[in-house]
């Protein structure tokens, strides 16, 4: 068979333009024999044709038979992401919408220990398919039914890496809630985040000589004011003037106790004493 009838019927079988150009120079590239002038008068093909496609063939290879009209252009090295990458960016998508780039990123190196780009998971976060719904009640930091685990939750999240704003719109909760407890998680770990008893903290029995020494002192001078009597208290930690106001009214039961019985006689309570008996009295207090 003459290559003249060769191409002939096999140009019946082409599809698209590419084969026939390969074809057309296959004798020429691949084995070598006549010229392209040779080639040209066999196929009926201008020889231009035949020496330009050989050598956009031999520079470029199939790709240098493409048309003009299609564009190439080299395709780069895909990052491969791992599927767990991908599947934390999906399930945080679903949680929650007000993430940043950068923050998701360092989430991912928290949790996944996967160090990523915030630009490669700004691709990621729009090619994820699932759709962000709206928030359920069950994160809802006020509506938990055990507080310790509310709390628990807060400092989970901000220890996976998750802004302390977005844990506050996630959780639903103000931003000084989120630092007092983050705060007191670094300063008493888990004990701080129980529930602490509200109330003084020292011990009552510790003003009970102070509560004996104030009553005394206002049933000598009873309009010298609970300001003035707390002034005298013998103790290094003076209580406030509210506090003595309301021992006299809280502690009737307590002052007729022996401890605190006075030991001298009976006497009538003195008028209202004037500014120098209530210094002179303080002083002898302060000076016992």
């Amino acid at each position: 068979m003459t290559p003249r009838l060769d191409f002939a019927q096999l140009e019946l079988h082409f599809v698209d333009q590419m084969q026939w150009r390969y074809a057309l120079i296959r004798p020429l590239v691949l084995l070598a024999e006549g010229t392209p002038t040779q080639r040209a008068a066999e196929t009926h093909t201008h020889p231009d044709t035949v020496r330009t496609f050989t050598r956009r063939f031999r520079a470029q290879g199939m790709l240098g038979l493409l048309p003009n009209d299609i564009e190439t252009r080299p395709r780069g090295r895909a990052p491969r992401v791992p599927e767990a990458v991908r599947h934390e960016v999906d399930r945080l998508k679903a949680l929650y919408a007000g993430f940043h780039y950068r923050e998701l990123a360092r989430i991912l190196f928290y949790t996944l220990g996967y160090p990523i780009h915030h630009n490669t998971v700004k691709q990621l976060w729009e090619q994820s398919p699932v759709v962000t719904v709206q928030q359920l009640d069950l994160w809802d930091y006020h509506t938990h039914p055990d507080r310790y685990q509310a709390r628990l939750q807060v400092i989970k999240l901000s220890y996976q890496g998750w802004d302390k704003v977005s844990i506050s719109h996630f959780l639903r909760l103000s931003r000084p809630t989120v630092d007092r407890w983050i705060r007191r998680f670094e300063a008493e770990h888990f004990a701080g985040l129980m529930d602490h008893k509200r109330g003084p903290k020292a011990p009552r029995k510790r003003w009970f000589p102070v509560m004996v020494e104030v009553y005394h002192l206002q049933k000598r001078h009873p309009d010298a004011g609970s300001s003035a009597s707390g002034a005298c208290s013998r103790v290094r930690t003076s209580p406030c003037a509210r506090s003595v106001g309301l021992w006299p009214s809280t502690s009737r039961s307590m002052m007729t106790s022996p401890m605190c019985a006075n030991p001298g006689p009976s006497q009538r309570p003195s008028p209202t004493p004037t500014r120098h008996v209530i210094r002179t009295s303080f002083g002898l207090l302060m000076a016992a």
